[in-house]
């Protein structure tokens, strides 16, 4: 069975990088797990909108300004987690909103989603326009790319997951469909065995989706179906809380045991276990559930199978958008509903909340591979070799409390030492200006002896021998001569 398992519900987060500019050593940043803090907020309020991380850094995609399809946007905006920042960017050339969206090598793909409304003849009921158009926004050059090839159905409030370099999103009604971005191509994949109850009623709410180990994960409320003999309709069950997964590689569906509450309206976003231990975060609503009541943020551990709880968001909102940079979770946008005069209302916000997750660690980690410590060197150049726990910005070190070093490799030599007892320390800085500071290493180098002072002392060694020898052969030379003498 997989290590996916159940899953849950919740959102989440945003400015939690009050970590601009550089720290010095010994002091860094503080980010609290299980903590949330607020950032700094869109220039526009809005619901429904698409929200991918590329490269560090968040972008906010179009959305609906009040909760409704009849106001949908094309804005663009991205978000440095680093500055707390928004900048504007190219909008989005049909604006829309709830719909699918994923990023692969430096572009981010929107599918889908709702572009307007109708209105019937008596201008009593109104519908969602529902496209199939995608769009390619490339982070590069700020620019968009019209004119994909679409998929061969509309959709609306779908998710898209890509794995190995191919885009997955389930539309239709109980179809997932992968797109490569290379070829530009849509093939339909294998059905899913059972059917999204978000197809079935328009009340209830898609799948959650998330990728780990390569495999689709889907969550949420799901009907049984079967196909009678002699029928040419299906005949489905009463709906039921499953977690499903999907294989790529062998194209084969199975199901997982279903944790504490499985999740139908949100985000699962999965920690990578470089900041943060590997986790399933569930932020949103259960199946079933009422937009009034509280909402928990729940996180699956894969390590040991079990749950954690975690802190509420600040602010309760749906339809919102999250990303995760650094491990460290975002939530933006989405609407509040409020009563008014007895009436209910949408209002969408321009809200950012940052979420630290479970065992995030603030500050790298720094291990010295070599010297080893404690160990003794009879040469005079000794590796010094390192691993740091994430991408660093600034690597140095120093050696007998001396002045920092910089370096751009993670292997250094440190030459011309001569006899004695050394200490070494190494340091990581992040793109936050955290600093990790390795354990100080003690070793020892063997004094060796003056290289000009051992060639002399060969030369003279040399001398002396050919010296010797020529004695001695005179020697024999002249005993020789002494014995071949006549006797008088």
């Amino acid at each position: 069975m997989s290590r996916v398992v159940c899953f849950v519900l919740f959102f989440f987060f945003v400015g939690v990088f009050l970590v601009v500019g550089v720290c010095s050593v010994g002091a860094s940043s503080s980010l609290v797990e299980d903590s949330w803090s607020s950032g700094a907020s869109m220039s526009q309020a809005r619901s429904g909108l698409g929200v991918v991380a590329v490269d560090g850094k968040i972008y906010a995609i179009g959305g609906t300004t009040n909760g409704r399809s009849d106001k949908v946007v094309g804005t663009v905006e991205v978000y440095d987690p680093v500055f707390d920042s928004w900048t504007t960017l190219a909008s989005m050339p049909t604006p829309r909103s709830h719909f699918a969206i994923a990023a692969y090598q430096n572009k981010i793909y929107c599918i889908g989603g709702c572009v307007g409304v109708t209105v019937d003849q008596w201008g009593l009921h109104s519908s969602a326009v529902i496209s199939n158009v995608v769009e390619v926004y490339d982070t590069t050059t700020n620019t968009w790319t019209k004119g994909i090839a679409r998929p061969p159905y509309g959709l609306a409030n779908k998710q898209a997951s890509v794995v190995n370099g191919q885009i997955f999103v389930q539309m239709g009604f109980h179809e997932l469909f992968m797109f490569d971005p290379l070829t530009g191509v849509w093939t339909d994949k294998y059905l899913m065995p059972v059917t999204p109850q978000s197809s079935r009623s328009v009340a209830s709410l898609d799948p959650v989706v998330f990728v780990v180990d390569d495999k689709l994960v889907f969550t949420g409320e799901f009907v049984s179906r079967d196909f009678p003999e002699g029928s040419n309709f299906y005949i489905y069950g009463s709906p039921e809380a499953m977690v499903l997964v999907y294989d790529p590689v062998f194209c084969v569906w199975s199901r997982e045991v279903v944790g504490p509450l499985v999740l139908c309206d949100g985000v699962a976003l999965v920690t990578s276990g470089v900041y943060a231990p590997q986790r399933v975060y569930f932020l949103g609503r259960a199946p079933g559930s009422t937009f009034g009541e509280v909402l928990t943020n729940q996180a699956y551990d894969f390590a040991d199978n079990s749950w954690l709880l975690g802190e509420d968001m600040p602010n309760l909102r749906t339809d919102f958008g999250a990303a995760i940079v650094d491990d460290v979770l975002y939530v933006i946008g989405g609407y509040v509903s409020l009563e008014v005069a007895g009436r209910s209302s949408v209002v969408p916000v321009a809200l950012v909340e940052a979420y630290v997750p479970f065992g995030f660690r603030s500050v790298p980690m720094v291990e010295v591979v070599s010297p080893l410590s404690e160990a003794v060197y009879n040469v005079s150049s000794v590796d010094l070799v390192f691993v740091v726990d994430r991408p660093a910005n600034q690597l140095y070190y120093c050696v007998d409390g001396g002045a920092n070093v910089t370096v751009v490799d993670y292997n250094v030599t440190l030459s011309g030492l001569s006899g004695g007892v050394y200490n070494v320390t190494v340091f990581a800085e992040d793109k936050y200006g955290n600093v990790g500071v390795s354990e100080t290493v003690v070793f020892t180098v063997v004094s060796q002896p003056d290289p000009i002072l051992s060639v002399f002392v060969v030369v003279v060694l040399c001398v002396v021998s050919v010296l010797v020898v020529a004695v001695l052969l005179l020697v024999l030379r002249r005993r020789r001569a002494s014995k071949s003498l006549p006797m008088g």
